[in-house]
């Protein structure tokens, strides 16, 4: 295999920089493989050492370059009006694309690097905040660490108030971005969240305009629902099922499919959940029958027409029986 300077130029150009040595080999292979397929898929470990020796001197100091752009959103400067974004902006980038990997994320809280939260958070720029709760949701996506150490800063009443009152639509929908993957299978995540009164923040995104607020809460429940079951009481009790009814009679979107399964998730084994849906007046049966018909047809509907089939056999099983 021969490592040509075009290649070199390949790997190193922006924005598919590789940030560490697995991504330099990844995408050297990549930006051969067209050059020479054979010799690629059968590249020996000899072959491949070289390789990545020839590729050293090209990796990143990645604690370097993450003090970098700490410095940059130093808090005066990310709270100060007058102060021009742009740089913050790309510096909040650089740190999200390094974080993604759970062990940089790690390492990003033990170098200090959660002191620009709160500040970024609180910015006066639109482009800081929403790029801040970016960087929120990748270090806790997934990551029981650092979803322990964002709830030991208390971020969550943060993300919670510009869920609901951010006048960036951007900012709201990062901010609930982040609270899912706080939230994800973190038991205490998912306390805080119930005691500051998230779920009624729930409601209220469903209820707004916003497309991407309605996908992104009807997901959150239903995670919320599979991992928890006992959340389903006081989902019941706070008017979730008919909020739910109530959105899917509106035209048909793209938001109908997550609120049907998160529906789903909220009557599957919750009796309450169950009768309420039952109510004679929200002609549940046949509106998911109707809808059925409507896109059975479309390949793109294929999980929608699914969740509706499902609804109607948890939901109303006795009655089909019946009418048989």
């Amino acid at each position: 295999m021969i490592l040509t300077r075009e290649t070199v130029f390949k790997i190193m150009e922006p924005p598919r920089q590789p940030r560490d040595m697995q991504g330099l080999l990844r995408f050297a292979i990549e930006g051969t493989a067209s050059e020479d397929r054979t010799t690629m898929t059968s590249m020996t470990d000899e072959r491949r050492r070289w390789l990545e020796e020839a590729l050293r001197g090209l990796s990143v100091d990645v604690v370097a370059e993450i003090s970098k752009s700490l410095n940059i959103l130093n808090p005066d400067r990310v709270e100060s009006p007058e102060e021009d974004p742009g740089e913050m902006e790309e510096a909040l980038e650089m740190i999200t694309d390094f974080v993604d990997s759970m062990d940089t994320a790690n390492d990003f809280h033990k170098i200090g690097g959660f002191f620009i939260l709160i500040p970024c958070l609180n910015s006066p720029h639109d482009g800081v905040r929403w790029r801040c709760c970016q960087l929120i949701g990748t270090i806790t996506q997934n990551n029981p660490y650092c979803q322990q150490q964002v709830l030991k800063e208390d971020l969550l009443p943060i993300l919670l108030k510009m869920l609901e009152n951010d006048d960036c639509e951007e900012a709201r929908v990062k901010a609930l971005f982040a609270i899912s993957c706080l939230t994800r299978e973190c038991p205490e995540a998912q306390d805080a969240f119930v005691n500051c009164d998230g779920f009624s923040s729930l409601l209220r995104a469903l209820q707004s305009s916003v497309g991407k607020l309605k996908i992104k809460a009807s997901f959150m429940l239903t995670c919320l629902c599979n991992e928890d079951p006992s959340f389903k009481d006081t989902l019941c009790n706070m008017g979730f099922v008919e909020q739910f009814v109530a959105l899917l009679q509106r035209d048909h979107d793209s938001t109908h499919e997550h609120l049907l399964a998160a529906l789903l998730a909220l009557t599957q084994g919750h009796p309450p959940s169950i009768e309420e849906c039952r109510r004679s007046e929200f002609l549940l049966r046949e509106f998911l029958d109707n809808r059925i018909e409507l896109i059975k047809d479309r390949d793109e509907c294929l999980e929608e027409t699914e969740y509706c089939r499902t609804l109607l056999s948890v939901i109303f099983k006795e009655d089909i029986v019946e009418d048989r």
